[in-house]
């Protein structure tokens, strides 16, 4: 990467302004705690836990509404995959793993609701499929349909369509493929192509597959289901020439963009990459976003040091040009002796960002560090691509948290399942859930969903989207934003009064409730840079895109004809660059700056009008 630790030092001189981050104490931050990793199963034998019927009430906030109820309270092993969809104009459908009895849940399946632009539906009590299933995904289908793919492990995959969205019986039909893994789990599925009719799915071997561990495969349909062209493939670039395992729920598609389809793939103990098409599915393309330091990470030979990597939670969206947008949780393990025995930091926090004009994270142990904690080769840059840690709510300059740290099965960080989703106007909005100092049980602090807004070059402050007295003893978890939006921003999440999952044995069976919320994208960016900075006879735009690596433009407008220079200068005051766009009529100009010789950094422009000048700050990556 371009001089990443000069870019840390420049990057905190010119935005010193920014809040900084609050941490733990440091005895907690290096806490180590001894776990036994243990591969990932589709149900659990532990269904004789107590049932606990105290529930909190059905109130909301007024920006919220509840869409669903469920007793089975698991969505994922590591990123929840796509569940929730907003149509263009308004109508929304939202899907869950659903099941209210406390036992092995025999009735389990597909919780469905549907926006019809006015209301939702009353609450599902049943699922949609003939047999029981879980981890559902949804897409739209063909002019007007919608269709729901989940698991039945160990038979095969199921789906269900529909000729119209929200009413009208479902079609049921499976899948297994006629080569691949005799058994097939964690299902993930998007549809594309110009009819709506190409269905693109992955899916885990969940057990061992020509010579992995874990493998993951993709399958292609042409006509919606109905036959498959492609079934069960290894991709270049994962198959077991490339990874001992790929492990369950751990990869996630975003909505395609036209022709342009992509998914995420990454762990703990391998890569973060993106596998991503520009032309419907017919060829890939494998972008690496982090290299794990320790390929073909085997529980009973390698041996590592302590590093920092992604905690298996993560996710992806395509902005309106299909740029890929990354989005992923923090973690720090060791593993010191052959065997499934390991450390792990439950202490360490923090959410990253990527994207496609960023340079990829290198495989240094302590690239992913975050920034904060002090390690020289840490490539994280706050507010840059380290965007989410916990919130110092109280105010004291350090975060303070309950006895003990709650962190699940996969999903480690005391931040993390984060989503994101990106607006016609290249304006990112994220959510994690975070441990919330103040607000806790006995034992844990609950988590939060907190929110961040990015626009002209900047993320805002951090919102609460928990702080409402509804969710005061709620742990807030699993949130995934729409693709699309409009004013507001619009995500559904499950809550239910402890820490923790049922199914995972961490506390007795009790009711969960499936939320809907919506934000106004203005509480996100209220406090960012103006867009427009206007003097007597000059109005100057933020210029964009902004990091940038080579080019980027200033809009620029004069009231009256006038001459227009660009001056750009360095943190240290020195002149880098200057442009004369020499006498100009009144109008809108552009101004193109070649930065390609600039080293990586903050920089300052002036644009200049006479005795009007406009100063503004810009990153190079």
């Amino acid at each position: 990467m371009k001089k990443i630790l000069l870019f840390c030092l420049v990057f905190a001189f010119g935005f010193s302004m920014l809040g900084q981050q609050a941490l733990p104490s440091k005895a907690l931050i290096n806490k180590a705690v001894k776990a036994e990793y243990k591969a990932p199963v589709e149900s659990y034998s532990v269904f004789n836990n107590e049932v606990n019927y105290t529930t909190r009430g059905t109130a909301t906030s007024p920006s919220e509404h509840i869409i669903g109820t469920t007793w089975y309270d698991f969505w994922t092993n590591g990123s929840v995959n796509n569940r929730f969809y907003r149509y263009d104009d308004g109508r929304m459908a939202g899907v869950f793993t659903m099941g209210f009895e406390a036992t092995a849940f025999p009735g389990r399946g597909t919780g469905y609701n549907y926006y019809n632009g006015t209301e939702w539906s009353p609450n599902p009590t049943t699922r949609i499929e003939t047999v029981r299933t879980g981890w559902p995904s949804y897409s739209p289908i063909g002019e007007s349909g919608e269709i729901v793919l989940c698991h039945n492990y160990p038979t095969n995959l199921v789906y269900n369509t529909r000729e119209t969205v929200g009413s009208g019986s479902w079609s049921e039909l499976t899948y297994l493929g006629s080569t691949g893994p005799p058994s097939l789990a964690w299902p993930r599925m998007v549809v594309s192509g110009p009819d709506m009719m190409d269905v693109h799915m992955v899916a885990n071997s969940y057990d061992p597959y020509m010579g992995m561990e874990a493998a993951v495969v993709y399958s292609h349909s042409p006509d919606g289901g109905d036959s498959w062209d492609i079934e069960n493939v290894f991709l270049d670039g994962m198959g077991p020439d490339d990874y001992l395992d790929i492990g369950a729920d751990q990869y996630v598609f975003a909505y395609p963009q036209g022709n342009t389809i992509a998914f995420l793939v990454g762990g703990t103990w391998y890569d973060l990459f993106i596998m991503k098409s520009t032309d419907n599915g017919d060829t890939w393309e494998k972008i690496v976003v982090w290299e794990n330091p320790y390929p073909f990470f085997d529980w009973n030979v390698t041996i590592t040091d302590t590093f920092f990597c992604i905690d298996n939670s993560a996710n992806i969206t395509l902005d309106a040009d299909g740029k890929c947008h990354v989005v992923f949780g923090l973690h720090r393990v060791l593993h010191n002796e052959v065997g499934t025995s390991y450390f792990l930091y439950p202490y360490v926090d923090g959410i990253g960002y990527w994207n496609e004009d960023m340079e990829p994270f290198s495989n240094d142990v302590d690239a992913l560090a975050p920034p904060q904690y002090g390690y020289a080769h840490s490539e994280m840059v706050e507010d840059y691509n380290y965007i989410g840690w916990m919130q110092d709510v109280d105010g004291d300059g350090e975060v303070t948290l309950n006895t003990d740290i709650f962190y699940y099965g996969w999903q480690r960080g005391p931040s993390g399942m984060p989503t994101i989703t990106v607006d016609d106007q290249g304006r990112r909005f994220v959510i994690f859930a975070s441990t919330t100092e103040t607000y806790e049980n006995d034992v844990y602090n609950y988590k939060h969903l907190w929110a961040r807004g990015y626009e002209n070059g900047i993320w805002g402050e951090f919102l609460d989207l928990s702080g409402d007295i509804t969710h005061i003893f709620d742990e807030c978890i699993y949130p995934v934003l729409a693709h699309t939006s409009d004013e507001n921003i619009h995500y559904i999440y499950q809550a239910d009064i402890t820490p923790g999952c049922a199914v995972m044995d961490n506390h007795a069976y009790q009711e969960n409730f499936v939320y809907y919320g919506q934000l106004p994208k203005s509480d996100l960016l209220t406090g960012i840079e103006d867009e427009l900075t206007q003097t007597n006879n000059l109005t100057v735009e933020q210029n964009y895109p902004n990091p940038f690596t080579n080019n980027t433009n200033i809009k620029v407008r004069l009231e009256q004809p006038g001459t227009l220079m660009v001056e750009v200068v360095n943190v240290t005051g020195q002149k880098v660059m200057s442009v004369n766009k020499g006498y100009l009529a009144a109008g809108t100009h552009f101004v193109k700056l070649d930065a390609s010789k600039l080293d990586a950094g903050v920089y300052f422009y002036t644009v200049i009008n006479g005795t009007d000048q406009v100063t503004r700050s810009m990153i190079v990556e």
